[in-house]
């Protein structure tokens, strides 16, 4: 085995090793919440805030009109007592009582107001709910079969580095030290395949003769890209 097809199996090796590791990265942010599930997400906090609002709400102004229907109560209980007989305190309860109740009426109608919006938040808290919950289901059951793929491309890069370490040893430490200088300078591709007579790396004619030398074991340069060729 020459030391050009070494470099080349070394190559490979690399190329590979690249590619596991760019899909490993993706599988990782592939685990991550989607834009999708974040807004889910969202739509039903916002849901479950706006209806804990409208109970408030609803509360409060159940409370204040009850307060206000018991202390008109009191107001009539005192005005038709028969205990009350100064005509301008008389005068003073029965504006009290004409008042109390156009309070009453607009707490009816904020109270009534509450509890139509308390619905459309309890319907809107549920939508938002199913929602999430489907979509939080699909993306649990992508990350679950992403998992498996991490594990399997963790045990594959791990077993490919040491087929490197192994790869690499074999190899004299100039070549595997131009290599990987040429490696660095060309994208990850210092070995070039050639093909009929055209250099895959950059797609010019490589001589006849150059070819014939490659062949021959020897290390002969790409006069277009400058990587090693490889004519296999």
């Amino acid at each position: 085995m020459t030391q050009v097809h070494q470099l080349y199996q070394l190559q490979e090796t690399d190329t590979e090793i690249r590619e596991k590791t760019r899909r490993l990265r993706e599988v990782l942010a592939g685990q991550q919440p989607s834009a999708e599930l974040l807004a889910a997400r969202a739509r039903a906090d916002t849901a479950v805030t706006s209806r804990q609002e409208w109970q408030t709400r609803r509360k409060n102004r159940r409370l204040e009109m009850e307060s206000l229907r018991r202390e008109a109560k009191n107001a009539e209980n005192r005005l038709y007592s028969g205990k009350v007989t100064n005509p301008k305190e008389l005068a003073d309860l029965q504006r009290k009582i004409e008042s109390l109740g156009r309070r009453i009426e607009k707490a009816e109608e904020q109270l009534l107001e509450a509890m139509i919006a308390l619905e459309e938040a309890e319907a809107e808290e549920t939508a938002a709910t199913e929602n999430l919950a489907e979509i939080e289901a699909a993306w649990e059951a992508k990350v679950a079969h992403l998992k498996v793929e991490q594990n399997e491309l963790a045990l594959a890069i791990h077993k490919l580095n040491s087929a490197r370490q192994a790869q690499a040893k074999a190899i004299d430490p100039r070549d595997r030290q131009e290599y990987e200088t040429l490696a660095k300078k060309k994208n990850g591709l210092a070995i070039a395949r050639v093909r009929g007579s055209t250099c895959l790396g950059c797609r010019l004619t490589v001589s006849a003769n150059k070819i014939k030398e490659a062949r021959e074991g020897k290390k002969v340069y790409c006069g277009g890209c400058g990587r090693i060729l490889y004519p296999y």
